[in-house]
């Protein structure tokens, strides 16, 4: 079967993908290429159509030698059959493993939140998580009508506080404010988010429209941010920001809510809210399912290296 795996240049995706992870997005790649990663485009067809893609990122490790990362990947066209999906995700994986030292992978459940690796004798190296999906479809009355109570109260009262909330392309400075007082919180609160350098090579990679910065401001001054990435069809939240002025008056609702307009306007289906952690975070996964996004389970990330089937087979 990974025969049947050709490797590109450039990304080239299935066609009508209703949802594509920010990690097997073009601009994915070429953000992690800039900061000295190596990155594998790979494509399965059938009848000359498109219908598997796969991005993988390639790193050299010392003392181990190069190692390769699919995360959330292969997408599949929506008529693939889930068991040409396993075929091919478990293909592509053994060929990665006869060309890197180390391969590992996170990929996305099948049908039924099933595990497409279960079984495969990989060593399992991070447990299974979830991930938090906002769908953005069926207009501004539908989204605010599904929102929970009161996620929507704190929006209204957000919207009566005197917030001016500003919009616009993000630039591509790492020393941007809003990444500097992120990486501050992130020490704060002893949490580990992508560098401010991504975000930048993100940007110079994608341009523009790639990233879209909301900020909500009180006389002049800056009370809390969101950054929102693009990958179509769809968005990460990426980076958020929120002084003691924008927490009291729920600015983050407001940020969020004006983020889920514009996004939508712009075609988005639907926004990744990143992954949920109740034990280190239960409050911020209180304010991402009270905006009515779904919990996504992912499956367990794995990892093939010398003796780890061994270590694999004592865990089983």
């Amino acid at each position: 079967m990974d025969a049947d795996w050709e490797e590109m240049a450039a990304m080239r995706l299935p066609g009508g993908l209703a949802a594509l992870p920010m990690q097997q997005h073009g601009l994915y790649g070429a953000a992690c290429r800039s900061l000295g990663a190596g990155v594998r485009r790979f494509v399965m067809r059938r009848d000359g159509q498109v219908e598997g893609a796969a991005q993988v990122l390639v790193r050299r490790w010392p003392l181990l030698g190069t190692a390769a990362l699919l995360s959330r990947g292969p997408v599949w066209a929506g008529s693939v059959p889930e068991a040409r999906r396993v075929a091919g995700l478990r293909g592509l994986l053994e060929r990665l493993r006869r060309e890197h030292r180390c391969v590992v992978v996170t990929p996305e459940p099948g049908a039924g939140g099933v595990d497409p690796m279960a079984g495969s004798g990989w060593l399992p190296a991070v447990s299974a998580c979830s991930l938090a999906r906002l769908s953005l479809e069926g207009g501004p009355e539908a989204l605010r009508g599904r929102m929970h109570g009161k996620w929507r109260n704190r929006l209204v009262r957000a919207e009566a506080a005197g917030l001016v909330v500003a919009a616009g392309p993000m630039p591509a400075d790492p020393d941007h404010w809003l990444l500097r007082r992120e990486a501050a919180q992130a020490r704060t609160r002893g949490y580990r988010a992508l560098p401010a350098s991504f975000t930048a090579a993100w940007v110079a990679a994608g341009g523009p429209g790639s990233a879209r910065l909301f900020t909500a401001s009180m006389e002049g001054t800056p009370v809390a941010a969101m950054l929102f990435l693009l990958h179509p069809p769809g968005a990460s939240y990426h980076v958020g920001w929120s002084g003691p002025e924008g927490r009291a008056v729920g600015a983050h609702n407001l940020l969020l809510w004006e983020g889920m307009l514009w996004l939508a306007g712009q075609g988005v289906r639907g926004l990744d809210l990143d992954l949920l952690d109740s034990h280190a975070a239960p409050g911020l996964v209180r304010f991402k399912l009270g905006s009515v996004a779904v919990c996504e389970p992912l499956a367990p990330t794995r990892l093939h290296a010398p003796g780890s089937r061994l270590f694999a087979g004592r865990a089983a």
